[in-house]
């Protein structure tokens, strides 16, 4: 397991944040927000996951 650092973002704010133990980052996006997440197109509320070990960033937003 990796440890991810989720931020919940509006636009390019990030509006709070958690840090996720997870097989992958689209587990840790849905158990650190506890919601539902899909890929991010353009949504202006939307979730980055950053891997800490090797600083890949994922984004999602919510379903």
């Amino acid at each position: 397991m990796k440890t991810y650092l989720v931020e919940e973002m509006a636009g390019d704010t990030p509006v709070s944040h958690h840090t996720v133990t997870a097989n992958t980052p689209w587990e840790a996006a849905a158990v650190g927000t506890r919601k539902e997440v899909q890929s991010r197109r353009d949504e202006r509320l939307w979730v980055r996951v950053t891997d800490e070990s090797s600083r890949a960033v994922y984004k999602y937003a919510f379903k």
